[in-house]
C-alpha cells in the first residue's frame, strides 16, 4: 500500500511540476516588471493595484496557462530540444501575444505600466520576456540538467 501510494505521489509530482515551474517564474517576472514599469517608470496611480494586476493576477493566471498547456501538450510526449522548442514558441503565442496584447489595451484605460507612453517598450518587453522565460522553462523542465537542478530545489 505504500508502495503505491509512494508512485501516486511521483505522478502528482510529475504533472504538477510544469504548473510549479511556470507559476513560480511567472510571478518572479510580474514582480521584476512591476518594479520596473509601476514603480520606477510610471509613478501615477495606485500602487496596490498595480501590485495586484501585475503580480497576482497576471502572474498567477500566466504562470497557471502555460503550465496547464505544457501538462496538456508536450508532457509525455516530447523531450529534449523539440519540447524545449515547443514550451518556447507556446509561451510566444500565449504569453508574449496573447496575454502581452490584452495588457496593453487595458493599459490604455489605466495607464499604470507606460503603455500609453511608450507602447514599444511595453510591447517588446512582454515578446522578449515571454521567448526567454518559455526557453528557461523548457530547459528546465525537459532537460537533463534542468531536471536535476529541479530535483535539488525539491521541485
Amino acid at each position: 500500500m505504500q508502495l503505491m501510494n509512494q508512485n501516486s505521489d511521483l505522478v502528482r509530482a510529475h504533472y504538477l511540476r510544469p504548473l510549479y515551474v511556470c507559476i513560480t517564474l511567472s510571478v518572479l517576472a510580474e514582480f521584476l516588471l512591476f518594479l520596473y514599469f509601476g514603480v520606477f517608470l510610471n509613478t501615477e496611480g495606485n500602487i496596490l493595484h498595480k501590485f495586484l494586476w501585475s503580480v497576482v493576477y497576471c502572474g498567477l493566471g500566466m504562470g497557471s496557462v502555460l503550465g496547464a498547456a505544457i501538462m496538456i501538450l508536450i508532457l509525455d510526449r516530447m523531450y529534449g530540444w523539440l519540447a524545449v522548442l515547443t514550451t518556447t514558441i507556446i509561451s510566444l503565442l500565449l504569453l508574449g501575444n496573447g496575454c502581452n496584447y490584452i495588457c496593453i489595451i487595458l493599459d490604455q484605460n489605466f495607464n499604470y505600466f507606460g503603455g500609453v507612453s511608450n507602447p514599444q517598450l511595453f510591447l517588446n518587453t512582454g515578446l522578449s520576456l515571454s521567448v526567454v522565460g518559455g526557453l528557461l522553462v523548457g530547459l528546465l523542465l525537459f532537460t537533463e540538467r534542468g531536471e536535476k537542478l529541479l530535483n535539488q530545489l525539491g521541485i
